[in-house]
């Protein structure tokens, strides 16, 4: 693979997440600049990177037409294979779980940061503005940072529930509620995956961002910009209890959130959204319990 910058890796990485998530049916165009517009970048790292996996064989170019998903990633190419780490990315995980663990305060300096993880100024930035980005952290003028409250704290966790409750089953019965079955199928297949894979191969990364992806992919079919950007926040602050939790996360409770998001999936499938949200009921509410 050629040398490739940290801005086009992360870019690479955010479109083939998209693509693994079943944003686009194969052959159906993908705009350069709409994904400009909605990562917040320059067309140029969008084409760089749309360049990138066409050469992978996931994307195709046609002079005139622009691109297309060719195909979508086998079931063997995972997110890392098919795309590394940047740098930022990297130090994006270290800080998400040093935050966690209250390792960093809640106001940081980009020089403290510099030093305590041994990475680059530029990395560091992309970094802190990846989490102003999802809403995670504020700039503080000159070079400081303050991370945003994060449910780190029972009372703040079981709010979260109780508006998760609100929010997401409620997102079931909208008027306008109307999966996208190439999405429900490539949900079905992350959550099978999942399901049949040894505990001890399972990232936490893979794993938030399918439990994430199904969540958000849920409201996003109620067609609602309001409530799917609701629950991609409150995806947003459990990011970080979630990494920090995830070490302590048995086997059988990761199979049975699994065991029930296909469950969920099967009966929006059958058109069912009353069980569907029943289903989505017990499954929050059981994993408050936990």
């Amino acid at each position: 693979m050629q040398e490739l910058s940290p801005l086009q890796i992360e870019v690479a990485r955010k479109l083939t997440a998209l693509i693994q998530s079943g944003r686009w049916q194969v052959g159906e165009r993908m705009s350069d600049a709409r994904l400009a517009q909605e990562l917040k970048v320059s067309r140029s790292p969008i084409r760089q990177a749309l360049n990138l996996l066409t050469r992978q064989g996931l994307v195709a170019y046609t002079s005139g037409k622009g691109y297309r998903l060719e195909r979508e990633p086998g079931s063997d190419e995972s997110l890392d294979a098919l795309m590394p780490h940047s740098e930022s990315e990297s130090l994006y995980g270290d800080l998400m779980s040093a935050r966690a663990v209250g390792r960093l305060g809640a106001e940081v300096s980009e020089a403290q940061l510099v030093e305590q993880f041994q990475v680059t100024r530029g990395a560091v930035r992309r970094a802190l503005m990846r989490f102003a980005t999802e809403g995670l952290a504020e700039r503080l003028p000159g070079h400081g940072w303050h991370f945003a409250e994060s449910l780190d704290n029972e009372q703040a966790v079981n709010e979260s529930y109780e508006f998760r409750l609100i929010v997401e089953c409620n997102a079931l019965m909208t008027p306008g509620y109307a999966p996208r079955p190439d999405q429900l199928a490539a949900l079905q297949r992350e959550q099978t995956e999942i399901l049949q894979m040894p505990v001890e191969q399972l990232q936490r990364d893979a794993w938030f961002n399918a439990n994430a992806a199904f969540h958000e992919t849920l409201a996003a079919w109620s067609n609602n910009r309001f409530l799917t950007e609701a629950v991609r926040r409150q995806n947003s602050l459990r990011r970080m209890t979630e990494y920090a939790n995830f070490g302590h996360l048995a086997e059988v409770h990761i199979h049975q959130a699994c065991t029930d998001h296909l469950g969920i999936l099967a009966a929006l499938a059958e058109g069912d959204r009353d069980y569907a949200t029943a289903l989505l009921r017990r499954h929050i509410t059981r994993s408050a319990d936990i």
